[in-house]
């Protein structure tokens, strides 16, 4: 789908200092907060203790350390909620408290969060407080029944509520309405090392910063504030991390020793470690995080490379069908695709791929005779946890963010559901929402691309969600030596020039080979792109990574 360009800053280009337009365009207009953009710093984090409940849970941990108390954290089964863990797991390791295990459900025989009979499993078993980590702020019927059984519940968590806050000891949540704390934009894992920082783990707590960097960049939270200092020093704590496991599956990818970004993590390190839940155990992922055996961080780093190519395969083979089915409905404002015994593990990928190809919010659900499992993926401005809460009545369960949310219910209510999301989104959803937008932060002329400029840009690393990496438009530029590249041929190389031909820079296009066939030599162009140092044997010079690109008359 073709896709408006538009500049981020309306502000006039000629009259605004191009740094001070990338800044404005993430929402930094101050220079205090510039300043504090450039050079995040660990001293810049706010205080734990201004989160909602964290001195009660800080007090209850504490005493249930002096007590000698069974504790068990609990935790979801994506990277997010498995860093988190480890980042809990590996403090009371440094504590030298040993009476502490973890639980993680099965996604495909208990689902997502807090479960009743995983509360009766781990009474069972001793445990006197459960610390949850990226769940439970919506699980008051698990917190209920563990506190009539005389067992305790910490939560720690960031999704959005959709009920009332359960009756937990403490119910740590960034998100809850009656928080002050500054950002309310911490990932799972985030929340997890405030609470580690709240306990007084002191300065050794930043070696935990590698975890906390890679679940942010998998849980595609903001990369702006306190998340951007973590991710920030995260990295440089990943490049020489302790942990048998990480130095492990670093080398498995070719990033041993290798500088280090977030494309690397979300490309390459968090998929690897969702993969575990998504075809198998998350077990696997935190059991890599936490082994101090390198044979065994060998073993489990390998098993996690096989369920990833697994991933990749079963993702194409779902994508597939999905896409088949919405064919024929693509028209609607809210698309909807079910398959038999689907994958659950796989969905959320699926719907997150269908919601970027026709721009409208996505589900995708995996049906069996009784109960359909789905996931939901929304475009930037519909939030869909409330739409799919419009029909709370007829939902087991239900959660998530405003462009990302699961959900479950009997499969006789799939059609009502469905058209009850079509009812909301009628007058919820207005259609310019529906258009995709390309946005770039500038227009320039291709000479002001230039070693400065990007050296200027490096400053804006590291890149994400609330801070993409910057796009300018280069208008009337000339194509030369065009051409499709790759085993399939699927992208495309050629060089640019200006009208005075002064200057020559050549350009990368993945996915954009078809344009090969459409670009005579000289042909003139407008380009909205990426401008990027490339390295190669050696030598490094300047490329614009093309993002789209469209042919003048």
């Amino acid at each position: 789908m073709k896709k408006a360009w538009k500049p981020k800053f309306e502000a006039a280009a000629a009259d605004v200092p191009l740094v001070a337009r990338l800044l404005a365009a993430r929402g930094i207009t101050g220079e205090e907060d510039a300043a504090r953009f450039f050079e995040p710093q660990y001293e810049h984090a706010h205080d734990p203790l201004l989160l909602a409940d964290m001195p009660k849970a800080v007090e209850r941990i504490q005493d249930a350390i002096a007590q000698g108390e069974q504790i068990t954290v609990y935790a979801d089964y994506d990277a997010d909620a498995i860093t988190a863990a480890a980042v809990l797991l590996r403090y009371f390791q440094q504590v030298n408290y040993k009476n502490v295990d973890y639980y993680i459900p099965d996604r495909f025989a208990e689902g997502y969060g807090i479960n009743p009979e995983a509360i009766r499993v781990l009474i069972a078993r001793g445990t006197k407080l459960i610390i949850t980590v990226d769940c439970g702020i919506n699980a008051s019927e698990a917190v209920d029944l563990a506190n009539s059984l005389g067992t305790e519940v910490i939560i720690t968590d960031h999704h959005q509520l959709t009920d009332g806050i359960p009756r937990a000891a403490a119910v740590v949540n960034p998100r809850r309405p009656d928080d002050k704390y500054p950002f309310k934009d911490l990932t799972g894992v985030g929340v997890a090392f405030k609470l580690v920082q709240g306990l007084g783990a002191g300065g050794w707590a930043k070696w935990l910063l590698d975890l906390v960097a890679i679940g942010t960049v998998a849980d595609c939270q903001s990369l702006l504030g306190e998340n951007r200092i973590f991710v920030k020093w995260g990295m440089l704590v990943l490049k020489k991390t302790r942990w048998i496991g990480l130095q492990t599956l670093l080398e498995g990818v070719g990033l041993g020793g290798q500088e280090l970004d977030t494309y690397k993590i979300g490309f390459l390190i968090a998929p690897r470690l969702n993969a575990a839940g998504r075809i198998a155990h998350g077990n696997i992922a935190l059991e890599l995080l936490l082994t101090d055996d390198g044979d065994r961080a060998r073993t489990l780093a390998d098993k996690l490379e096989e369920l990833n190519r697994h991933r990749q395969e079963l993702t194409e083979q779902i994508l597939s069908e999905a896409r088949e089915q919405l064919a024929l409905a693509k028209d609607k404002k809210v698309l909807l695709a079910q398959g038999e015994n689907w994958p659950r593990g796989i969905v959320g990928l699926v719907a997150g791929k269908l919601t970027d190809e026709f721009y409208r919010p996505v589900l995708v659900l995996s049906r069996s005779e009784s109960e359909a499992v789905g996931s939901a993926r929304s475009v930037f401005g519909f939030n869909i946890v409330e739409a799919i809460g419009q029909s709370r009545e007829i939902l087991l369960r239900y959660g998530g963010h405003a462009q990302a949310a699961g959900f479950t219910l009997t499969t006789e209510h799939i059609e009502v559901f469905h058209r009850n999301l079509l009812s909301y989104a009628d007058a919820a959803l207005p259609e310019e929402l529906l258009s995709p937008v390309l946005y770039y932060d500038a227009e320039i002329e291709l000479s002001e691309v230039s070693e400065e400029l990007l050296n200027n840009l490096q400053k804006f690393e590291p890149h994400g969600v609330g801070n993409p990496r910057p796009k300018f438009r280069i208008n009337n530029l000339q194509a030369r030596n065009v051409k499709k590249i790759g085993n399939s041929e699927k992208h495309l190389r050629m060089y640019v020039s200006d009208e005075s031909e002064n200057q020559r820079i050549g350009c990368i296009g993945f996915n954009l080979g078809f344009w090969a066939e459409k670009l005579q030599e000289g042909a003139v162009i407008d380009m909205i792109c990426e401008p990027q140092f490339n390295e190669w044997n050696g030598e490094r010079n300047i490329q614009l990574k093309i993002v789209d690109l469209c042919q003048r008359n």
